[in-house]
């Protein structure tokens, strides 16, 4: 197997985990769950890393003729949102596959979590939530960042320049028309 495809696969093992954690949190807390398709209340992405530009550029690439996509975006909504549902959603960003969730992180305050989404667990303290429902997202993060880096490296994408570091989603969003 070549490098470029161990990288993908590996991402979409990370995205797979993050979505396991979202199906037992639903199954463990129905009722404490406000995110679903409809809702778009935080989709506010503006740019991802090269990867995750890789992953939805051929999503689009695959799309070509079958649908298009008008500019419809607005301040600060993610150009792939409309009438509130994703329109790239097997292919959304890791951010995208984690928020709503309750975040571990060594950024909090000792034995402490977040959560993501101010509407989910109304009912429930944060710190609450059993760790195995939880996300993790230091390492989430250190995953997906070594993940891009290889991405990079592979294709020769100079990382250095911190503006070259992300794409604008808007710049994607154009590539569907």
């Amino acid at each position: 197997m070549d490098q470029l495809q161990t990288i993908l696969n590996n991402y979409h093992k990370l995205c797979s985990y993050c979505d396991g954690v979202w199906a037992q949190v639903r199954q463990a807390y129905p009722n404490e769950i406000a995110c679903r398709e409809g809702c778009g209340t935080c989709c506010e992405l503006q740019s991802v890393n090269h990867l995750e530009a890789h992953i939805i550029r051929s999503y689009i690439q695959s799309l070509s003729g079958k649908k298009k996509l008008e500019d419809r975006s607005t301040g600060h909504i993610c150009p792939f949102l409309r009438d509130h549902s994703c329109t790239i959603y097997g292919t959304r960003p890791v951010i995208c596959r984690t928020h709503g969730l309750i975040l571990r992180s060594t950024d909090f305050p000792q034995a402490h979590q977040a959560g993501s989404c101010p509407y989910n667990f109304p009912s429930h303290h944060p710190r609450d939530i059993e760790p195995e429902l939880t996300i993790d997202i230091d390492n989430i993060t250190k995953n997906l960042t070594n993940l891009n880096l290889a991405f990079c490296m592979v294709n020769n994408i100079d990382v250095k320049d911190e503006e070259q570091c992300r794409v604008s989603m808007k710049e994607l969003a154009a590539l569907w028309k």
